[in-house]
């Protein structure tokens, strides 16, 4: 496995080093409202996959692109196999007749359990979480960078490092394994281990080091922050166009008329809340990094400042909410319907999860004031959501439901372009989405889930041995969905009609994380707009 490269420039360099004290300071704010919890992404799925919330311990059919949270568990049938992206730098793989769960999954923490069957763990060059992988009688922790098979079958546990050290432990004590070495163990009260020479790969582990490659091979590091998880799907998906005053963008191979965040559902997370799961094959960095803009004939993608001193936050979405009560849409329980508009590099980001559970709401004509970046630092103040009242390619990307389908996962590909006169009657909803969850909304694709032979056997409920203990199931959706009720009822928690001044607003009163601007005589302080992404700085 090979060394990813970063290669930015000197001025970009220069510019993120100008930048860190309000990086710093941006992101301490957003620290505030951040779940404590990272987010995986089922990444590749051959044949018959499936997951089980760890908030309702329902199976849910999956797809490419599904959220994965902690308490989660994921499992293969027959001749099935998946690929789940923890992180930019730690990727575990199962074969057929599996069953893992992600018990813990934080920047510096990753821990799984394997139930039984078999997974390959590979750790990438400049991982940063402390791995853990557990077993009903042995916990595996890799050295950094290598490759890694666990196998379990009842009271047995083999090990085989590929590439890299690894530490297995047991109640007895603990042993380094090298690469090219087996261990088995055996027993759960008192366990027996034996090291031997590892056997010859055989076609899960070239099929292993094939995806390595993938990783390993995709050029797109030089255009993208290195931390970000599913940077190595835009190559082939898609093309790097250079944009005056944004460097370099990515515009992905499409049909004329496609629009960003189209494609796809919402679902429910926990801690995360509405989050978006895109059906597109590279729908994974694009949309939960960075920001979208028209340009030329086609959207483009802003992946942010490419500088190897900051770490980015992940999002469910980066889209601004715009609720109807009324006009050419049906009026129903909070709004009637629901759009989402992509949220341009210079569009206020306001995060709907996180701490707190009230909304407001902002007549869409008080977003629209950008005059005071002035172009700031070379950047054109591309905001869509100013854009949107002036060009129809932008409010084309405007995709609106009722609240109903929005909650069932109903999403049309086609959409007509609403007029400006309709969009003047929306309101942008700032703070936790008014839309109350159901059943459907908990899965990444419509039909019932086939429960895998080897989850029904019951190997997950089995006791796992650890070195560290991983933290409780998330909170039920029932108590979730309940709050969300509650909060919609009550009319006096959201603030429907008032006017906002442009600093309320936010939407485009500074460049999303990029920089604040000077403030001239007269006016408004501009706010940096918190929960956004590339340094925060996109």
């Amino acid at each position: 496995m090979k060394t990813r490269q970063i290669l930015p420039t000197l001025w970009i360099a220069t510019l993120a080093l100008g930048f860190a004290p309000l990086l710093l300071a941006q992101d301490s704010q957003d620290a505030q409202t951040q779940p404590s919890t990272g987010v995986a992404r089922v990444s590749l799925i051959n044949g018959d996959v499936s997951t089980q919330r760890g908030d309702t311990g329902d199976w849910v059919a999956t797809s490419i692109n599904a959220p994965l949270v902690p308490g989660d568990h994921i499992a293969t049938g027959d001749g099935s196999r998946t690929e789940v992206q923890l992180d930019f730098a730690d990727v575990l793989r199962l074969d057929q007749r599996s069953e893992a769960k992600i018990a813990d999954l934080t920047r510096s923490r990753i821990q799984v359990q394997l139930a039984q069957g078999t997974m390959d763990f590979s750790v990438f060059n400049n991982g940063q979480a402390d791995v853990e992988i557990d077993t009903p009688n042995v916990a595996v922790q890799p050295f950094g960078e290598g490759v890694y098979r666990i196998f379990v079958n009842g009271d047995e546990t083999q090990v085989i490092v590929r590439e890299g050290t690894a530490q297995v432990s047991t109640p007895q004590g603990s042993t380094n394994v090298k690469a090219g070495d087996l261990i088995t163990i055996e027993g759960l009260d008192n366990p027996q281990y034996q090291v031997t020479t590892a056997p010859r790969r055989d076609a899960f582990d070239d099929w292993n080091r094939d995806r390595d490659n993938v990783i390993d091979n995709a050029q797109n590091y030089d255009h993208t922050n290195r931390y970000y998880t599913g940077a190595q799907d835009l190559n082939r998906n898609g093309r790097w166009v250079y944009v005056p005053g944004y460097d370099w963008c990515w515009t992905p191979y499409a049909n004329a008329g496609w629009v960003p965040y189209r494609d796809g559902r919402w679902v429910w997370e926990p801690g995360w809340g509405w989050t978006w799961v895109s059906y597109e094959s590279w729908g994974w960095a694009p949309y939960h990094y960075g920001r979208w803009f028209y340009h030329g004939s086609s959207w483009c993608w802003w992946p942010g400042y490419v500088t190897p001193v900051y770490y980015p936050y992940w999002a469910p979405a980066y889209v601004g909410f715009i609720g109807f009560h009324y006009g050419h849409f049906s009026f129903g329980f909070g709004f009637g319907s629901i759009g989402w508009l992509p949220l341009g590099p210079h569009d206020y980001y306001h995060p709907w999860y996180g701490r707190g559970h009230s909304y407001t709401q902002v007549n869409i004509t008080n977003i629209t004031n950008v005059t005071n970046i002035n172009n700031y630092g070379g950047h054109p103040h591309t905001s869509n959501y100013s854009g949107a009242l002036s060009n129809s390619h932008v409010r084309g990307a405007i995709t609106t439901v009722s609240t109903e389908d929005f909650a069932n996962g109903r999403i049309p590909r086609h959409v007509g372009t609403m007029t400006v006169d309709q969009l003047r009657q929306g309101s942008v909803i700032q703070g936790t989405l008014p839309v109350v969850p159901n059943r459907q909304s908990l899965s990444p694709r419509s039909g019932p889930a086939r429960v895998p032979a080897v989850a029904q056997s019951g190997a997950a409920s089995r006791t796992f041995f650890t070195r560290n203990q991983p933290p409780a199931q998330p909170r039920s959706f029932e108590q979730n969905a309940t709050q969300i009720q509650k909060m919609v009822s009550e009319p006096r928690t959201a603030q429907r009609g008032r006017p906002a001044t442009t600093a309320q607003a936010g939407a485009s009163s500074a460049p999303s994380r990029v920089a604040t601007p000077p403030v001239q005589t007269g006016q408004t302080t501009p706010r940096a707009a918190a929960g956004s992404d590339n340094g925060r700085a996109a």
